[in-house]
C-alpha cells in the first residue's frame, strides 16, 4: 500500500484513511469513549468535503486540556484488538489534521502534527491488517480507486463509502 499510497492525490489519501477508519470504526463502538472517535471522524469527513473547519478545530479531537482527545482516551483501552482499532483512527485524524494545516498554509504546527509522515500510514496499515482481512486483490482494487481520484476532485462521503464497499464486496 505504501508505495502507492504516496501516489494518491492529498485528498484522496485523506479520504482512503478515512474509508478504511469507517469500516473498522464499529469495532470500539462499544467503548466508553467512543463519541469522540465518532465526531473526530465525522468531523474529518466534512474538512476534506468542504475545508471549512479550521485544523485548530480539528486537533481538538486530538489532544485537548479536557484530556478527552482520542490520544489521551485509546491509552485507557484495555483490548489489543480495539487499541488497535483506536490507532488506526487516530491516525487517520492526524493525517487528516496535517493536511487541514498545510491548506491553511500554517508554518507552525502542533508537534503531534509535525511528527506525521509516511511511517504513520505506515503504522495504520499494519494495525488495520491486523484487524480487519482485506485480500489483497481486493487492496489493489481499493489503491487503484484512489489513484484515479483527481487531487481537485470533490469528495463526497456517501459515495466514497458505496464505492468503496462495492469493492469491499
Amino acid at each position: 500500500m505504501l508505495t502507492d499510497f504516496e501516489r494518491i492525490s492529498s485528498n484522496g489519501q485523506v479520504a482512503l484513511l478515512l474509508v478504511l477508519s469507517e469500516k473498522i470504526s464499529s469495532r470500539i463502538s462499544d467503548s466508553k469513549n467512543f463519541a469522540i472517535a465518532r465526531k473526530g471522524l465525522d468531523d474529518c469527513w466534512e474538512w476534506v468535503e468542504e475545508k471549512k473547519i479550521e485544523a485548530d478545530a480539528l486537533y481538538w479531537y486530538l489532544e485537548n486540556l479536557d484530556d478527552t482527545g482520542i490520544l489521551t482516551v485509546m491509552q485507557t483501552e484495555e483490548d489489543d484488538g480495539k487499541l488497535k482499532a483506536w490507532i488506526c483512527i487516530a491516525d487517520a485524524v492526524v493525517f487528516t489534521i496535517k493536511e487541514a494545516y498545510a491548506f491553511q498554509d500554517d508554518k507552525y504546527l502542533p508537534a503531534t502534527i509535525e511528527a506525521v509522515n509516511i511511517d504513520t500510514v505506515e503504522e495504520f496499515d499494519t494495525n488495520f491488517e491486523d484487524i480487519y482481512d482485506l485480500a489483497s486483490a481486493n487492496k489493489e482494487k481499493i489503491i487503484n480507486y484512489f489513484l484515479e481520484l483527481q487531487g481537485d476532485q470533490r469528495i463526497n462521503k456517501n459515495d466514497l463509502l458505496k464505492n468503496v464497499n462495492n469493492i469491499f464486496g
